[in-house]
């Protein structure tokens, strides 16, 4: 997976120097091409024609400016129009803006366009609507040699919001499928909105393992699960926990090995912030994307290696043991207490970390205990040559509801 950062909220559409100077700064490599950056001003009739007149225009400097930086860019989000917005003729011109966009994206080399799905009408009069007007885009996409990437959405009924267009993985997979066929190629694939998942109640999990390989891109932000906001991750916390399933999301993006662009969107935590803060909070938010990332390729890790040994016989020790032990097994456990050395643990025998120095070179040591820096420093010390990966049980397949405690483990060795 590779998260790269929205620029709403970041870089000033007119001048995006400065922006992108302070998402490198950041440590974000890449970020996107979201073409509704430079189109607020269609919302009002009074400024469309000034903006209509220079938002393309804005969007090829935005693009040089990039380029110029060595910022890749690998994706862009066409303009889409809220409801609320009540932008005259929304419609026609969200479909035209589209259309625009489509080729401007081919024309930067860009690899993808991300397209939200029109609104409006019953359920079957939207479903037509959207499946004509993503046909007649698959058309162009397929000319200009992009992939078109839908998303899910939301209605809202009597603001109540209910899954939208393609906001149940059967249906999204059965529009993309039939789109393709129709097209003679696999031009569409899918974007998954976490958002839009939270606001709809849907499990995450459950929608990216139905989608398979047809997941291309995810947008990470985080709701209350009632405003249509897009916060940084974790940071709409209630009681002990986040607002957001983030566990099934990460299950969901683990299982089909989700290797596209993660798109970390937290537009509205920026807004609250003073101008004097948001190059911490995008500091911040760069060690939320490498967190997210780590956790995500967590079973992709597991698997790059031949062999491997786990250092702690603990808590995180039993749960890679519960969750991939018969698909990952290791060759033994290590830990630094030596009073379980040479007994079992978990069906692994408990090795003192000096016989790690006669491991083959391929074989890499997973730390599991929370002092990952302080264990890797001790086997750096120790002369130990392998690769040190870290292993971490927060978002586990299925998990222990009951901890050992260290005593009672020491009892059971004695």
């Amino acid at each position: 997976m590779k998260v790269v950062c929205s620029p709403v909220g970041i870089v000033e559409y007119r001048r995006p120097r400065g922006g992108l100077e302070k998402l490198a700064q950041s440590g974000f490599s890449e970020t996107v091409v979201d073409f509704g950056l430079f189109a607020g001003g269609f919302a009002g009739e009074k400024r469309r024609a000034e903006a209509e007149a220079h938002w393309q225009e804005w969007a090829d400097r935005y693009v040089e400016e990039a380029r110029r930086q060595g910022m890749p860019l690998g994706l862009a989000f066409a303009p889409h129009f809220e409801s609320e917005q009540k932008v005259a003729d929304g419609e026609n011109l969200e479909r035209r803006l589209a259309e625009i966009c489509l080729q401007k994206t081919a024309g930067y080399g860009i690899e993808a366009l991300v397209v939200r799905g029109l609104a409006g009408g019953s359920y079957a009069e939207n479903l037509a609507k959207n499946r004509e007007y993503f046909l007649r885009l698959g058309r162009a996409a397929q000319s200009a040699k992009i992939r078109l990437l839908v998303v899910n959405g939301y209605r809202d009924m009597n603001g109540h919001l209910v899954r939208g267009f393609c906001g149940e993985p059967a249906q999204a997979v059965a529009f993309v499928d039939e789109l393709n066929a129709e097209l003679g190629a696999d031009v569409l694939g899918f974007c998954l909105d976490a958002g839009v998942c939270n606001l709809t109640g849907q499990n995450m999990c459950d929608f990216a393992t139905g989608l398979g390989v047809r997941l291309q891109a995810v947008i990470l932000r985080e709701n209350d699960g009632v405003h249509d906001d897009s916060l940084l991750p974790f940071s709409s916390a209630h009681g002990s926990g986040s607002r957001m399933d983030w566990l099934n999301l990460i299950r969901g993006l683990r299982a089909v090995d989700f290797s596209g662009a993660a798109v970390l969107d937290f537009r509205t935590t920026l807004t609250a912030l003073s101008g004097l803060l948001r190059p911490a909070m995008l500091s911040f938010a760069r060690e939320v994307a490498k967190y997210l990332t780590w956790q995500v390729q967590m079973e992709g890790c597991l698997r790059r290696y031949p062999a491997r040994v786990l250092f702690g016989a603990g808590n995180m020790c039993r749960a890679y043991m519960k969750c991939y032990g018969e698909e990952f097994p290791p060759l033994y456990a290590c830990d630094n207490n030596p009073q379980v050395w040479g007994t079992e643990f978990c069906g692994l025998t408990v090795h003192a970390p000096k016989d790690l120095l006669s491991l083959s070179e391929t074989c890499a040591i997973f730390i599991c205990n929370v002092y990952y820096e302080e264990i890797e420093q001790q086997l750096r010390d120790m002369g130990v040559k392998n690769p040190i990966e870290r292993f971490n049980d927060e978002f586990m397949p299925s998990f222990h509801f009951e901890r050992l405690e260290s005593d009672a483990w020491k009892e059971q060795v004695k």
